[in-house]
């Protein structure tokens, strides 16, 4: 990627157009700032440092200014010399730099830079977290910010699985990107807000996980049988029984990401009205819950795969199996 080439802004006493401005003025405009133009960021204030030697400048219609130390900023990280900052030289004028971010994403990349701190996303907007691991990544080249942003979209797979996903691909991100795969499991991936999101590569990607899930899901179910060890008197009839609760349990299965507590629900009720006397019936039904559940977990686990060993997109549409068969007797 280009480093960014950063235009001089002009002084903001007067809506920060008139670009006729001498050195001298910029000098003394800086710290009186009081104008509807612009405003000083209250944690970037010229007058709370004596180091500031650069004001950067927000893209907000009202634009906020941060005065700040470069020494302090980009001690600790060569990567920020690609931002291009450094063809600036420094001097009493203080050079005010006009940035294409808004206030919200300058606070995050600031927060990121400055060595001495941890940043706080505990409360951030999504969007605001999305713009700023672009800046750093495509825009600045600024690693470290990168890693810390892809770290923070963690905390939003959740809530947004589909955009995680495609960003997690697009940074080659393996851990965060089968996190995001996860959670998406439960949508329609075909829906037109999610087809507008994702690439055809990773549409496929998705797709193919979410119809190996529902297959396994399905494969499961058929996987279960009533213990020829069981040994009580009704397992003929428990045979027949589960037999066609199998099949309706597997009619059930829809979706990508079944709750099999639940499918198994209304069958176990079932089978305390057919063998209301009969309590290893019913445990024996538990216990082919009891796998499938510890079965699906086991699907849960697998994830797409990279097509190659640097991780990056689009990926292959294989899926990692599990490694062990889905049901033994030696269990029961």
């Amino acid at each position: 990627m280009p480093a960014v080439s950063f235009a001089l802004a002009s002084s903001p006493t007067e809506g920060i157009k008139n670009q006729s401005h001498t050195s001298s003025e910029l000098r003394t405009t800086l710290p009186t700032l009081r104008s509807k133009s612009a405003y000083y960021h209250p944690n970037y204030h010229p007058a709370d440092s004596g180091n500031v030697d650069l004001v950067l400048a927000s893209s907000d219609k009202i634009s906020c200014w941060f005065a700040i130390s470069r020494a302090q900023l980009f001690c600790h990280d060569d990567a920020f010399r690609s931002v291009g900052l450094e063809l600036i030289t420094p001097d009493t004028n203080l050079p005010l730099v006009k940035l294409g971010e808004s206030r919200a994403v300058i606070e995050v990349i600031l927060s990121c830079l400055e060595a001495d701190t941890i940043p706080d996303f505990g409360h951030l907007d999504f969007r605001v977290l999305m713009s700023a691991l672009e800046a750093a990544a495509d825009k600045y080249q600024l690693v470290h910010m990168e890693k810390i942003c892809l770290l923070a979209m963690g905390a939003y797979c959740r809530t947004h699985p589909v955009e995680v996903y495609t960003l997690a691909s697009h940074y080659s991100c393996r851990w965060l990107t089968e996190a995001a795969s996860e959670h998406t499991l439960s949508l329609d991936i075909n829906q037109p807000e999610y087809r507008d999101i994702l690439s055809s590569e990773n549409h496929s990607a998705l797709l193919e996980l979410h119809r190996h899930r529902l297959e396994a899901a399905k494969r499961i179910i058929r996987s279960l049988t009533i213990s020829h060890h069981s040994g009580h008197e009704h397992r003929q009839e428990l045979t027949t029984f589960w037999k066609k609760s199998a099949q309706r349990i597997e009619s059930k299965i829809t979706g990508a990401d079944p709750d099999f507590k639940n499918l198994f629900g209304s069958e176990l009720q079932s089978a305390l009205n057919e063998f209301p006397n009969c309590a290893r019936c019913y445990a024996s039904l538990i216990k082919l819950q009891n796998r499938a559940e510890k079965d699906w977990s086991t699907v849960r686990k697998t994830v797409l795969l990279f097509n190659n060993d640097h991780l990056k997109p689009p990926f292959n549409n294989h899926i990692l199996g599990p490694a062990s068969p889905y049901y033994s007797e030696d269990e029961d």
